[in-house]
C-alpha cells in the first residue's frame, strides 16, 4: 500500500509540475487556429520544443567562435498561425527591457530560429536564454550584419506580430 502511495505522489508532483511550467513566450496578433481566433497565445518551452524546429551554426560579434543553435522555426510558427494574413513586422520584446521593431520581408529570407539551445545546452536568462532570435550571421553580407545586428533580440519574452489582409 506505500508503494502505490509513494507512485501516486510521484505521478501528482510530475502532473502538478508539468502544469504549472512557466509561460517563456508571448506572441500577440490576428492569430488564427483552425477555426478559432486569438489575440494572444502563451507558450511554455515544452510546448515551444514540440513545434516545428531548425538549428543553425553560425559566429556573431557575442561569442569568440561559432555556436551552434537549436529552437523554433520561425517561418513555420508564423505559418501555422498567420497563414490568413501578410506580416509585415514583429515587435520583439526582451525580459531586459530591451524591444526592437523590426520588417519582416527583411529576414524571413534568412530562416530565423527561436533558439533555445547552444552547442546542446539549454539556454538561460545568464546566457541569453531562454529564448534568442537567431539568424545565420556570418553567412551574411557586412551590410546585412550591420543592418541586422540589432534584431538579434535575447531573453526574449514577447513578439507582437502586425499583418495586414492578403
Amino acid at each position: 500500500m506505500r508503494l502505490l502511495a509513494g507512485i501516486l505522489l510521484l505521478l501528482l508532483a510530475q502532473v502538478t509540475q508539468a502544469s504549472t511550467e512557466p509561460v517563456i513566450l508571448s506572441v500577440y496578433g490576428d492569430i488564427q487556429l483552425g477555426e478559432s481566433h486569438h489575440q494572444r497565445l502563451d507558450f511554455t518551452l515544452s510546448e515551444l520544443q514540440a513545434l516545428t524546429q531548425a538549428e543553425v551554426t553560425t559566429s556573431h560579434p557575442w561569442s569568440a567562435k561559432a555556436q551552434h543553435y537549436r529552437g523554433i522555426d520561425l517561418n513555420a510558427l508564423f505559418e501555422q498561425l498567420f497563414a490568413h494574413k501578410h506580416i509585415t513586422s514583429l515587435n520583439l520584446e526582451a525580459l531586459n527591457g530591451y524591444s526592437v521593431v523590426l520588417d519582416w520581408s527583411k529576414i524571413n529570407e534568412f530562416s530565423p530560429i527561436l533558439a533555445w539551445q547552444e552547442d546542446g545546452q539549454l539556454m538561460t536568462r545568464r546566457n541569453k536564454g531562454p529564448l534568442w532570435l537567431m539568424l545565420p550571421f556570418d553567412q551574411m553580407s557586412k551590410v546585412k550584419q550591420a543592418e541586422f545586428m540589432h534584431y538579434m533580440a535575447w531573453q526574449l519574452k514577447v513578439i507582437r506580430v502586425y499583418s495586414e489582409p492578403e
